[in-house]
């Protein structure tokens, strides 16, 4: 009978995975969902309370480390285990060390070709608050921190940067693509119907007019103004002097360093030293925030991933252009 029992335990465990496999991924959601049918969709989209994992140190005091990864923007999950945040779920970190008492410090580790004009001045002002709530703020620059992973490394008290990382890119983007010629190759034109004479601008259908060029254009200018301001207060530099490095050039670290764009070449064990030092602790707990995602969220946003159609080729990117995006970016 204890076989018996083991076997049917066992059946049962063994069906269970193989109708994970084979039903439909969007059913699958649908019942993962309804188990959570009792939670109103604010409470579901809310941030989560960040788990804290132990780096190294001792102590009550918390230094935390929070990373900053690839494109800044990140508005959808990037994968089931990557490293990189969404927009909101890095700002709920920010907010959560800025209203933790037990952390004296954080070390912003950044590692991005930066990304969104918005997105990075949302990071930025998160940030001030932080320096605002008197914690001192370090940047610790991985291989990239350039464009809007600069603009957020301004507000540090220190900025530490290895000698060959690439930093810079001080400047501000809109790239267009113009694929008017390809669709007259293959018989397609795009038929518009606007109540403006700028409402399709950026259209890759067809080339830019004069005017176009001299909207989006000043619409850079002005960006790119507040990026020097930014820069200017955030550094204690004089904003000619910041005009002059702030031409989109490419700098390693070393020669950010020449520049006054950082403080002292190290790389993240040199910048939890001066963290330490900085906000005058003998000793600290570094600490990483880690999601506390349970197994059905995981579950939820691996078969959300699963469900977006392939486009391996990616010209389902080109010709679902969103229009011109305003960035802080690193580009060719």
């Amino acid at each position: 009978m204890q076989n018996r029992g083991w076997l049917i335990g066992l059946s049962i465990v063994v069906g269970i995975v193989l109708a994970c496999a084979i039903l439909p991924l969007g059913g699958f959601a649908l019942l993962l969902a309804a188990g959570g049918s009792n939670t109103n969709s604010d409470v579901m989209l809310s941030p989560p309370r960040w788990q804290e994992q132990r780096v190294s140190g001792s102590g009550l005091d918390r230094i935390a480390i929070i990373e900053v990864n690839g494109v800044i923007g990140i508005t959808a999950e990037a994968g089931l285990f990557s490293a990189q945040l969404t927009q909101q779920q890095l700002l709920s970190q920010i907010r959560q060390a800025t209203e933790d008492s037990r952390v004296k410090a954080v070390v912003l580790r950044v590692n991005s070709p930066g990304g969104g004009v918005v997105a990075s001045d949302e990071i930025h002002s998160e940030l001030l608050k932080l320096r605002d709530a008197e914690k001192p703020l370090v940047v610790s620059m991985g291989s990239v921190a350039a464009s809007g992973g600069y603009y957020i490394a301004a507000p540090a008290d220190r900025i530490y940067a290895n000698a060959d990382t690439f930093t810079g890119s001080l400047g501000v983007i809109i790239s267009t693509i113009n694929y008017e010629e390809a669709f007259e190759q293959f018989g397609l034109r795009q038929l518009v119907y606007k109540s403006g004479e700028f409402k399709d601008i950026g259209s890759p259908s067809r080339e830019p007019s004069t005017e176009d060029v001299a909207i989006l254009q000043s619409i850079v200018d002005q960006a790119y103004q507040g990026f020097v301001d930014v820069i200017a207060d955030g550094r204690g530099l004089p904003r000619e002097q910041v005009l002059e490095i702030a031409d989109g050039r490419i700098y390693t670290g070393q020669q950010a360093l020449d520049l006054d764009l950082v403080d002292e070449l190290g790389n993240l064990d040199e910048a939890l030293v001066g963290a330490q030092e900085l906000a005058a602790l003998d000793e600290a707990l570094v600490v990483r925030y880690r999601s506390a995602d349970s197994f059905r969220d995981l579950l939820l946003g691996a078969m959300a991933q699963a469900q977006e159609p392939s486009d391996p080729l990616g010209l389902r990117s080109l010709t679902q252009s969103q229009g011109p995006k305003l960035e802080y970016r690193m580009m060719p």
